[in-house]
């Protein structure tokens, strides 16, 4: 520990502990927290006693409490959940009352409670595969960023657009979706950059296990089809009596970050383009988790999702680095998402 004794954080703080190795000084050899053992709940830091919980008064007049999928923990309870997240509603009491003053001249983020409501019904209707869910979903969100601005007459085209449009042929992968879609994901791990060891083994193994090939000629990465397909083979194989863990895992995701973003119909479009390349990314890791070599599939998921939430999830500025670069591209597009889907 370093004693902090000037500037303004010492006159609220004792002192700091140097993380750069990305393990707590605190963390026992039986990977529990000496000093919540020996001191209790009380005695710890706000960031241990908050994380990985999330909390946000929002425009809707709730104050929303959520899970990041960054901790092994939440991940087992979402493994956990076969019939799907449920979501309680309680009264606040009123020393946790909050003023909420809503901005009228921006109808759009008074529609949130609404459009949220649909979006999370949606990710769970079973009914239909979780791609082609998240795909409905950017069909019904698609009127809203294109100016629709009577929210009655979208949601009656919202609610029975599930039996309605047909969007399963829309997400079928061949040679050259695939080709984008793993390009994409490759894109994404060479573009987190961390400075935690561990991470960065994580992301180095995955690269290489991935076989990829420099082209000296052109200067890119060729991306072998085998070893992803390969795996996906495996994971379809090994985890197919837990398909509901990834529905749990992005429903997570989507009401942790308080999607979808409705300050505006541009910002709109950009959280789902953002939410999609998170699904595909996740997605991605969760298929390697399956690849050749892995005894312990289980236990390589929710370490290679857990190396993906800390990266992304808590790194808002890298999920905007990696969303606008498809808009720089002229790939924010519906056509797009169904390969970001279909992978």
């Amino acid at each position: 520990m370093r004693r902090l004794r000037k500037g303004s954080l010492a006159e609220q703080f004792y002192g700091e502990f140097d993380m750069s190795s990305g393990v707590c000084p605190f963390l026992g050899e039986d990977s529990l927290c000496t000093l919540q053992v020996e001191k209790g709940h009380s005695a710890l830091p706000y960031v241990c006693r908050s994380y990985p919980r999330g909390e946000a008064y929002m425009m809707s007049g709730y104050l929303e409490r959520s899970l990041s999928p960054s901790c092994e923990g939440v991940l087992k309870l979402l493994w956990d959940l076969p019939d799907g997240i449920e979501f309680r509603s309680d009264p606040l009491p009123k020393t946790e009352h909050k003023r909420v003053t809503p901005n009228t001249e921006n109808p759009m983020s008074l529609w949130f409670p609404v459009v949220r409501e649909w979006c999370i019904d949606l990710l769970q209707d079973r009914r239909f595969p979780l791609p082609q869910r998240i795909f409905l979903m950017g069909l019904g969100l698609k009127e809203l960023a294109d100016g629709e601005k009577d929210i009655d007459r979208w949601m009656e085209r919202a609610v029975i657009l599930p039996e309605t449009a047909e969007v399963s042929s829309l997400l079928s992968s061949g040679s050259q979706e695939l080709a984008m879609y793993l390009s994409d994901c490759v894109r994404t791990l060479m573009g987190i950059l961390t400075s935690d060891q561990e991470l960065a083994a994580i992301r180095q193994k995955l690269m290489d296990d991935l076989k990829l090939e420099p082209n000296l000629e052109e200067g890119k990465l060729t991306i072998p089809f085998a070893p992803y397909q390969d795996a996906k083979k495996r994971w379809e194989s090994v985890f197919s009596e837990q398909k509901f863990f990834m529905e749990n895992l992005m429903v997570c995701i989507f009401f942790h970050l308080h999607m979808p973003h409705m300050s505006d119909p541009e910002t709109l479009w950009k959280s789902y383009v953002n939410f999609c390349n998170l699904y595909a990314i996740y997605h991605f890791l969760a298929v390697m988790s399956c690849r050749e070599g892995i005894v312990d599939n289980q236990e390589e998921l929710f370490r290679l999702l857990v190396f993906a939430s800390r990266s992304l999830i808590h790194n808002g500025q890298r999920q905007s680095q990696l969303r606008d670069e498809f808009f720089k591209n002229d790939s924010a597009t519906l056509a797009h998402m169904a390969i970001l889907l279909g992978g």
